[in-house]
């Protein structure tokens, strides 16, 4: 079990402890993801344990890996709700948004942008006040110029 987690952190990291559950259980064709959610997590906790793995608030990865990319859903996928998505790939998604639109997008702007990436509503749900947190995060690090109006990336950031 503790290979088949690793492999699957190593591949979807940062994976959401709730959905490393549900993707083993397809993976084991387990219809019950609940049935093995308690030598799921114990695998994960060794990993963890041994450092072969890492885990913040509730998300695993391979130790010391930067987020590089954000991904999106694919057409006729579920759209993974925002709680399922780490801090980091919603800071990189809005930092790429940025990046791409330099000087050209408010803080709101930027929000409603990551939201519509990820599928979701740009005024409704969790999605809004995780990502505007996460935006402040990016400008009180000095990743992000230009609040509130005209963002840009720092220099040098995200590359």
């Amino acid at each position: 079990m503790q290979d088949a987690v690793h492999r699957l952190v190593e591949a979807e990291g940062p994976i959401h402890r709730e959905v490393l559950v549900r993707h083993l259980g397809e993976l084991l064709y387990e219809p019950q993801p609940a049935r093995i959610r308690g030598r799921v997590e114990d695998a994960a906790d060794r990993l963890v344990a041994e450092e072969r793995v890492s885990e913040t608030n509730g998300f695993f990865d391979l130790p010391d890996r930067t987020c590089t990319y954000a991904r999106w859903p694919l057409p006729g996928l579920t759209k993974r709700p925002a709680e399922h998505v780490s801090p980091a790939e919603r800071q990189r998604a809005l930092l790429g948004l940025v990046e791409d639109r330099s000087g050209l997008l408010s803080a709101e702007q930027a929000v409603a942008a990551a939201a519509g990436f990820f599928g979701w509503s740009p005024r409704a749900g969790g999605a809004p006040p995780r990502l505007m947190s996460d935006l402040y995060l990016l400008r009180d690090t000095g990743v992000l110029t230009g609040w509130p109006d005209r963002l840009e990336p720092a220099t040098g950031a995200g590359k």
